[in-house]
């Protein structure tokens, strides 16, 4: 790791603008906030729901991927390969299963917000990949 790098994905993204910050705030918030809907009414009965799980499961392997990929090039647009990785598949699956639940209950909220949240993010890392690749700034 070089030197003058930050030691942690963490302190390197204190380092970034205040929007990008808030941005990775958000993102944060989002996808834990699928703990709140971990159990709901499910056709009049108390269920655990299966959607918070990988949410929460997709962000998590893509946190450590991400630190780890940091460790070895530093803070560069390849970062964004870990959500691309481990997201896409998670957003993917929640998109195919929004209609099982009521659109107008807080949960059809919460998905729509995860879906449009973490698609937004996805759109960009998918540039930032295509910048990394073709070497641009």
């Amino acid at each position: 790791m070089d030197a003058s790098m930050p030691a942690t994905l963490n302190e390197a993204i204190a380092l970034q603008p205040a929007w990008l910050q808030a941005w990775i705030m958000v993102l944060v918030l989002t996808h834990l906030a699928a703990l709140a809907f971990v159990v709901g009414r499910v056709d009049a009965r108390w269920q655990v729901r299966v959607e918070p799980f990988v949410i929460i499961g997709s962000f998590l392997v893509a946190a450590v991927f991400m630190s780890w990929l940091y460790e070895r090039v530093g803070y560069v647009r390849l970062l964004g390969l870990a959500h691309v990785l481990f997201w896409t598949p998670a957003w993917v699956w929640i998109w195919r299963r929004r209609r099982r639940v009521p659109a107008k209950s807080v949960y059809g909220w919460y998905l729509v917000a995860y879906l449009a949240i973490a698609g937004t993010s996805l759109i960009v890392d998918v540039i930032d990949l295509c910048r990394y690749v073709l070497g641009m700034p």
